[in-house]
């Protein structure tokens, strides 16, 4: 799920002028930090204050770092520097934040940094519901910008180097990279039906799908013949919809997918011309998870080396229903929106119904990516589920099949 991109563009003019880091790599001129890969997301743990347990998601997608929970902020006695005004995922709703500056943060229960950050006014962003995982914030590129970022998927471990100790890596493919505004673009590939497209993406960590494309970016982006609409991630002021299909052929650099699952979406011309670098969406995590690699920011290099998992297949959902987190340790799993067509519809499945079980197991024993996980399973399994309705407790049986 796509963290908003608004909040990067309205921060550009906000923060920049006045932000300051301090990341002391120690003795050995290097970090090595820990995290946990989570529906797609790289989840890091971070001292709030040096003090606060909380989570934050890595994001070479974002230029600067977030506290999405204000009362965290306040708890600690952090001073404002200004509120701002921030634009939602509508474009026209009106919400805040404030500029904190020289916050202090220990990550990997190590590593200090003093950094300025912007605190939410609210929660506006939600990400708990629709992940399933506790998320308190975004680790972005201030953080990291002076450094040489190695991002090993297979250890869950991200090393920063200086970059004028650090050396090329061996058996690792070079793509043209291009950092700006501390955000790295790369050339890709895609056929869609007979036209085969040039498209420029960000690398972005912080987006958990494959990748996202913007439809109205170039005239020949269109969508596949066939997509279905639905709820793409979360956004400052309300979830980001949009519509979800497969792209034919995708490449970059020396790498190729086929049929790849693709979101699409529509955004206001200005707000990518407001970035200044033009561009026609982003990939994702789901895809550079696949990866190990390694992006030099300050020589504007870029290495990645296949995991060797790059012909698995990009599932979604074969059940027509998209489940919201919510309650104690979210663990209430709410039935969020039914797609047309679906074999959840067919079976009369409904928004607002509560799984309670599933395959006779009580939900509790499972994840929001543990549940999604069964309801992409393998085509003609029938998933048994127990749901509460309005108090009333209704089974329904939910024969899987492709639907995108």
């Amino acid at each position: 799920m796509r963290l908003c991109q608004i909040i990067v563009f309205t921060l550009v003019f906000w923060i920049s002028a006045e932000a300051q880091i301090g990341f002391n790599l120690g003795p050995n001129k290097h970090a090595i930090l820990d995290f946990e890969s989570t529906n797609h997301f790289i989840i890091m743990e971070v001292k709030f204050g040096n003090v606060l347990p909380l989570k934050f998601i890595f994001d070479t997608g974002s230029e600067h770092t977030l506290l999405f929970k204000k009362e965290y902020a306040d708890l600690l006695g952090v001073q404002y520097d200004r509120k701002i005004p921030l634009m939602g995922s509508d474009m026209s709703q009106e919400i805040y934040g404030y500029i904190a500056r020289r916050v202090n943060l220990i990550i990997s229960q190590t590593y200090k940094i003093t950094t300025d950050i912007l605190v939410l006014e609210e929660d506006y962003l939600k990400l708990e519901e629709s992940t399933g995982v506790k998320i308190d914030g975004i680790i972005g590129a201030n953080v990291f910008k002076f450094f040489v970022l190695s991002v090993n998927n297979r250890k869950n471990k991200i090393r920063l180097d200086e970059a004028q100790r650090f050396k090329s890596p061996r058996k690792y493919s070079e793509i043209p990279v291009r950092i700006f505004r501390n955000k790295p673009y790369v050339d890709g590939t895609m056929t869609m039906g007979r036209d085969k497209l040039e498209v420029k993406l960000l690398l972005d960590t912080g987006a958990g799908l494959p990748i996202l494309l913007y439809t109205n970016t170039d005239e020949n982006l269109d969508l596949p013949a066939k997509t279905i609409r639905g709820t793409l991630g979360s956004g400052l002021g309300g979830h980001l919809e949009g519509y979800i299909g497969r792209v034919h052929h995708f490449e970059f650099g020396d790498y190729a997918f086929d049929n790849i699952l693709s979101s699409f979406q529509e955004v206001e011309s200005d707000s990518i011309t407001r970035q200044g670098m033009e561009r026609n969406g982003l990939i994702g995590n789901s895809v550079l998870s696949r990866f190990n690699y390694v992006i030099d920011y300050p020589h504007q290099k870029l290495y990645m080396r296949s995991r060797g998992r790059l012909k698995r297949k990009f599932k979604y959902d074969k059940s027509g229903i998209q489940l919201a987190a919510a309650g104690h340790q979210l663990k209430d799993f709410i039935v969020q929106r039914v797609l047309p067509d679906t074999p959840a519809e067919e079976e009369g499945v409904m928004k607002g119904d509560v799984i309670k079980r599933i395959e006779g197991i009580p939900v509790t024993f499972f994840t929001l990516t543990g549940i999604n996980n069964i309801l992409s399973s393998r085509n003609g399994r029938i998933v048994k589920l127990h749901i509460d309705r309005d108090g009333n407790r209704i089974k329904k049986k939910i024969k899987l099949r492709k639907i995108i």
